[in-house]
C-alpha cells in the first residue's frame, strides 16, 4: 500500500472512530432532558461495564489476530480466524449466560439495585459487540475503508434512530437507551456476518495455532485493562462513595469534555501512519508539530471553557441542549477537557516508543495512570465531589505524559520549542481565568476567541506551514 493510500484510508478509518463517538454527544440532549441524573448514571454505569469487558473478553486475541492475518496467505488466513473467531464466540457465550444466570446478584453488584432485566439485555449486548468488533476488524485488515466507515455510519444511525423511538417517543427511560444499545448490536452483528461466512471453517481449527495466538495476544490485555481503568473507573468509584445521581451529572459532564477526545483522535490517526514510515534518527519533525498541535489543542480547550456555559443554555423549544438539573456538570469541563490535551501530549511522544521498538513501555505508562486514577478518585471524591472525580482524571493523564516524556528523554530525545509551548499554555490558561473572573458580554467573548490564535500567530509562536503539515 502507497504512503499516499495508506494516509486516505488513516482519514476513513478515523472519520469512522469519530462518528461513532459523536454520537454520544447527539444524544446528550435527549438524556439530559428526558432521564433523571439517577437513570443517566445508570446508563453510565451500564457503558462502563461494557467497556471494560468488551477489553477483557479480546484478551489481546484481536491484536494477535490482526497481526497473524494480515501477511498471510488466503488459506493461512482462515485458519487464523477460524481458530480466534471462535475463541471469542466460547468465551463471551460462557460470561454472557453466566451473567444472565446470576442476574440478580449482578444487578446489585453494579447498580446497587434490582435491574436484572437491564442485566440479561447487557449480557446480549456484549455478546454481540465482542463478535461484531472482530467483524469490523477483518475490513480494516483486507484494506477495505468504505465498508468499515459505511458500518459505522449504520451504527450512528441507527443508535440515534431507535434512542428516538424508545427513549423519545414511547418513553422507555433507562430501558428505552439499553433496548435501543441491543437492536442497534444485534443488527450490526447480523449485517457484518458475512465479512465472516465465507473466511472460516470449522476444518481448519487448531489447537496448536490458537495457543501461539494466545501466546503474542495475551501481553496487550493489561494495557487495554489499564486503559479502561483509567477512562471508566471513575464512574464505579463515584458510585461507591456517592450516588447514582452524581455519578449521572458527573457523566454528563464528562460528555461535553471528552470532545478534545474527538480532536485528538483525529490528529492521532494521522499521526501514527505518519511518523511510522520515519527513520528512528529523524526527529526534527515532531518538535515543529507537537508545537503546532498544542496550539490548535490549547484553543479548542479555551472554546470549549469559554463557551460550554452558553452550550448547554441553548433552547430548542421547550427543551436545552442540558436539561436545567445539569448545568452544573458545566464546571468540570474545563479539567475534563484538559485531561484529553494531556492525553494529545502522550500521544504526540509515541514515535520514541515505536520506533525504537519498545512497545512494553505502554503498559508501563497506562499502569501508572490507572493506578494513580484510582488513588487520586478515593483522594479527592470524598472532599470536592465529582470535581475531584474530574481532577484525579485530568492528573492522570498529565502524570502519563510527563512519565512518557522522562522515558523518551532516555531512549528518543527530541528538541521541544519549550518557550513557545509554554507560551501557549500561559496564553490559554490566562484567557480562561480573565474569563471566568470577568462577565463578558458575547461580542467580547466572540473577540477574545478569535484573539487567541491571532495573538498566537502574530507572535510567531505557531507557524501556518507547520498547520498545513497537520493538515495533509
Amino acid at each position: 500500500m502507497s504512503i499516499k493510500s495508506l494516509g486516505k484510508q488513516s482519514l476513513i478509518y478515523g472519520a469512522g472512530h469519530i462518528l461513532a463517538r459523536l454520537v454520544t454527544f447527539i444524544l446528550l440532549p435527549v438524556y439530559t432532558n428526558i432521564l433523571t441524573q439517577s437513570d443517566f448514571g445508570i446508563i453510565s454505569l451500564v457503558y462502563t461495564f461494557l467497556g471494560f469487558m468488551t477489553v477483557i473478553l479480546h484478551y489481546g486475541l484481536d491484536a494477535s489476530l490482526l497481526k497473524h492475518y494480515v501477511p498471510a496467505e488466503p488459506k493461512e488466513k482462515k485458519s487464523i480466524l477460524t481458530n480466534a473467531y471462535f475463541s471469542f464466540v466460547i468465551t463471551s457465550l460462557i460470561f454472557s449466560v453466566g451473567l444472565i444466570l446470576f442476574r440478580h446478584h449482578v444487578s446489585f453488584f453494579l447498580f446497587g439495585a434490582a435491574l436484572p432485566k437491564i442485566v440479561m439485555m447487557v449480557a446480549a449486548i456484549l455478546f454481540f459487540d465482542v463478535l461484531w468488533a472482530i467483524h469490523v476488524m477483518i475490513l480494516r485488515a483486507e484494506e477495505k475503508p468504505i465498508a468499515f466507515v459505511s458500518m459505522s455510519l449504520l451504527n450512528v444511525c441507527l443508535t440515534l434512530g431507535l434512542n428516538i423511538y424508545f427513549v423519545v417517543y414511547l418513553h422507555e427511560g433507562i430501558l428505552g437507551v439499553v433496548k435501543s444499545n441491543l437492536v442497534t448490536s444485534g443488527l450490526l452483528f447480523i449485517g457484518s456476518f458475512p465479512v465472516l461466512f465465507s473466511r472460516i471453517s470449522l476444518a481448519s481449527l487448531s489447537k496448536a495455532k490458537w495457543k501461539k495466538m494466545m501466546k503474542f495476544g495475551m501481553p496487550f490485555l493489561p494495557a487495554g485493562i489499564f486503559s479502561m481503568i483509567l477512562e471508566l473507573s471513575d464512574r464505579y468509584i463515584l458510585n461507591y462513595l456517592t450516588d447514582l445521581e452524581t455519578v449521572g451529572l458527573y457523566n454528563a459532564g464528562y460528555k461535553l469534555g471528552m470532545f478534545m477526545l474527538l480532536v485528538a483522535m483525529g490528529f492521532n490517526m494521522g499521526w501514527q501512519p505518519y511518523f511510522l514510515k520515519k527513520s528512528p534518527d529523524d526527529t526534527g519533525y515532531i518538535s515543529k508539530i507537537t508545537t503546532a498541535v498544542l496550539f490548535l489543542m490549547g484553543f479548542f480547550w479555551f472554546l470549549l471553557a469559554l463557551w460550554t456555559k452558553d452550550l448547554v443554555r441553548l433552547q430548542f423549544g421547550n427543551y436545552s441542549f442540558f436539561g436545567e438539573e445539569y448545568w452544573a456538570a458545566v464546571n468540570i469541563v474545563p479539567f475534563v477537557a484538559g485531561a484529553y490535551v494531556f492525553h494529545g501530549m502522550y500521544l504526540l511522544q509515541l514515535p520514541g516508543v515505536y520506533l525504537k521498538e519498545k512497545p512494553s513501555w505502554i503498559a508501563l505508562v497506562r499502569g501508572l495512570g490507572a493506578i494513580s486514577n484510582i488513588g487520586l478518585n478515593f483522594m479527592l471524591i470524598p472532599i470536592y465531589g465529582i470535581m475531584g472525580a474530574a481532577l484525579a482524571t485530568c492528573i492522570s493523564f498529565f502524570l502519563m505524559a510527563v512519565f512518557l516524556f522522562f522515558i523518551n528523554k532516555q531512549i528518543f530525545p527530541i528538541n521541544y520549542e519549550w518557550k513557545n509551548i509554554i507560551v501557549i499554555f500561559i496564553t490559554a490558561l490566562g484567557f480562561y481565568f480573565l474569563s471566568i473572573n470577568v462577565e463578558l458580554s458575547f461580542l467580547q467573548k466572540l473577540l477574545m476567541s478569535l484573539s487567541f490564535p491571532v495573538i498566537l500567530l502574530l507572535l510567531g509562536v505557531v507557524r501556518i506551514k507547520d498547520l498545513k503539515t497537520i493538515a495533509n
